[in-house]
């Protein structure tokens, strides 16, 4: 394996690790923040250490276009259904659904690009990884319930994922890493601003710069946003994107572990099985 690889490997990796944390630290902030509050703020912070990270200037008004769609389907979109769906249905349909991303993203790839199709070994690491994916977000469970409205709306959370990947593997070539996420966070303030705003609930900023809910914040802006977004784009460029989609499978995994050391939650037998499952579902895909 090249370097290049492993390094796109890495990305993936740190990403699905602190995306599966983030969960715990959103939560906490949306006891006195609305979800599109929280995500204006996050996407502000984003952009603030991305323009400084990227501070040239790049305007085209044929291409920006392409970086409003990314926005949507990255930001907006996916992280309105998302919050929405945790609402109105329990966290582990949530998870389940949205972690089928990979394979919608495999299956529009199909469709759009008919030559690309996945080999065996990656179809039986898609599968297993899922069946890891169900048993570590049960965890002991014996059933889950079904709402139909809640899990829709996290299956158009995976949708508008996977949508997202499939834009940027054909973009991303064309641009800087680093202003494309950029564009992403600023757009994911222009289309998030106006939800804000019809929300009108005002933002409790006393609650908000406090050095608790301060780094929260800082951790969910500059690392969960600006950096994880900056290094998926660069592992989808060194390792494909269906090869780094696998890695969205780790999530519930990393939300397991983290649970069961911030709070102590308990991890049974079937999620220590769902776990051997993601990790083999894993490496047989990326062979």
């Amino acid at each position: 394996m090249k370097k290049s690889q492993w390094m796109g490997h890495g990305m993936a990796l740190i990403c699905v690790v602190v995306w599966g944390s983030t969960f715990m630290v959103s939560k906490g902030l949306m006891t006195f923040l609305q979800p599109v509050q929280l995500m204006l703020l996050r996407f502000i912070l984003a952009y603030l250490l991305l323009w400084v990270l990227h501070p040239k200037w790049y305007f085209r008004w044929r291409e920006e276009w392409r970086f409003l769609l990314l926005a949507l389907f990255s930001n907006t979109l996916y992280c309105l259904a998302e919050t929405n769906a945790i609402t109105l249905t329990q966290t582990s349909n949530v998870s389940i659904l949205v972690s089928t991303s990979p394979i919608l993203m495999a299956l529009l790839l199909a469709v759009i690009r008919k030559e690309e199709h996945l080999k065996r070994g990656q179809i039986t690491g898609y599968a297993v990884a899922f069946v890891g994916v169900v048993l570590v977000v049960l965890n002991g469970m014996t059933a889950l319930h079904l709402r139909p409205l809640g899990d829709l709306l996290a299956l158009s959370a995976a949708a508008s994922w996977s949508v997202y990947c499939l834009l940027l593997r054909r973009w991303s070539p064309l641009y800087d890493g680093l202003l494309i996420t950029r564009k992403l966070m600023f757009y994911g303030i222009l289309t998030v601003l106006p939800l804000v705003l019809l929300d009108g609930h005002p933002i409790p900023f006393e609650s908000v710069f406090t050095w608790e809910n301060g780094l929260k914040l800082m951790y969910l802006g500059f690392v969960g946003s600006a950096l994880c977004y900056l290094f998926w784009n660069k592992a989808t460029q060194k390792i494909s994107v269906l090869k780094a989609s696998l890695y969205i499978y780790m999530v519930p995994l990393v939300t397991l572990v983290v649970s069961a050391v911030a709070i102590h939650e308990t991890i049974t037998v079937t999620g220590v099985i769902g776990i051997f499952l993601v990790i083999a579902g894993m490496v047989l895909g990326t062979l």
